[in-house]
């Protein structure tokens, strides 16, 4: 099995830790492959690093583009590619050399339509800078995929391996820029809801670097987007409703949360009033309507946070465990 794969990195103003990015892919020990790097406008020397490791190995090309975000990056790099396979590395994480070598074998052993693995978080200023993150492994049908990630989604974007052709059954990235940091979740749900196989690798072989400003710490603008995502599968029969409540209740108390934190009372108004057409009947909501006319914010989110939340998540529980089991 020698098919070609094609590596997207989607490149902004990255210059610290790009090199030692693409020197992970270099020393792959599978060789079949390009690496498209493609840089989303970056005004740091990105630019300059790239064409330099262009110039030294023909598998690399170097595409610029106006700033548009990830997932046009992501997107571009795609239909740019030639490969049967596409992978995709953040440009400041890390490949191990097995990385893909290691899947094309699991590939030829358990044929799935979509793969990903497992990794690290990589800490680099820390005496251990490698900590291990888990999730669900093993193969799967697309439908307990679906439901799966309907939950939770931990599926890292760095480990993926994704037939091109796949995307031109269920479309590319979403690029509206509220679905940013959640566009990749928003894609496997996508593929989950139309492929067979799925098999999740216990294999590491990526190292998620941890840092301030990383997009996993801008908690308004994921909380926003997975209601997003959430909202697109309201009429989906497949799904209890007991099970979208659920998830609705936690995105909406995380991001009200979040958006108390950050003093931006406006949006959380708006987004309570998202809220309560979604959970029109909860516990929780219930009380929250008649409080947010009576208090002031603060007092309506000390109350919220303190009490509302706490008491309705215990009873919530317990329908959880007799009716979705």
């Amino acid at each position: 099995m020698n098919p070609l794969i094609s590596i997207v990195v989607p490149i902004y103003n990255t210059e610290a830790n790009l090199a030692e990015t693409i020197e992970s892919v270099i020393h792959q020990l599978y060789t079949n492959w390009e690496l498209l790097l493609i840089d989303d406008g970056s005004t740091d020397s990105s630019a300059q690093i790239c064409q330099e490791y262009a110039q030294k190995d023909q598998r690399i090309q170097y595409h610029f583009k106006a700033n548009s975000g990830q997932a046009a990056a992501r997107n571009l790099g795609i239909n740019l590619s030639k490969g049967e396979y596409v992978g995709f590395l953040d440009s400041d994480d890390l490949w191990t050399p097995e990385k893909l070598s290691q899947q094309l074998d699991e590939i030829q052993k358990f044929s799935p339509d979509f793969m990903y693995g497992l990794g690290y978080f990589y800490h680099p200023e820390k005496e251990q800078p490698l900590e291990k993150y888990d999730w669900i492994t093993g193969e799967m049908n697309g439908k307990d995929f679906f439901q799966l990630l309907y939950h939770s989604c931990a599926v890292n974007t760095n480990t993926v391996l994704v037939k091109k052709s796949l995307f031109e059954k269920v479309g590319l990235f979403n690029e509206d820029q509220e679905m940013r940091g959640t566009e990749d979740w928003d894609l496997w749900l996508r593929i989950a809801q139309s492929v067979e196989k799925i098999y999740g690798s216990p294999s590491r072989n990526v190292y998620y670097r941890i840092h301030p400003g990383g997009i996993h710490l801008q908690h308004v603008r994921m909380y926003k987007g997975k209601a997003k995502i959430y909202a697109q599968y309201d009429s989906d029969p497949t799904i209890p409703r007991l099970r979208k409540l659920r998830q609705y209740r936690y995105v909406y108390r995380e991001l009200m949360n979040f958006l108390w934190i950050e003093n931006r009372t406006d949006e959380l108004k708006l987004a309570f009033n998202e809220f309560k057409k979604k959970d029109r009947f909860g516990l929780g909501t219930l009380k929250q309507r008649l409080l947010i006319h009576l208090l002031p914010m603060k007092g309506f989110m000390w109350i919220s946070q303190k009490i509302l939340y706490r008491i309705s998540y215990r009873l919530e529980q317990i329908t959880y465990w007799l009716f979705l089991k």
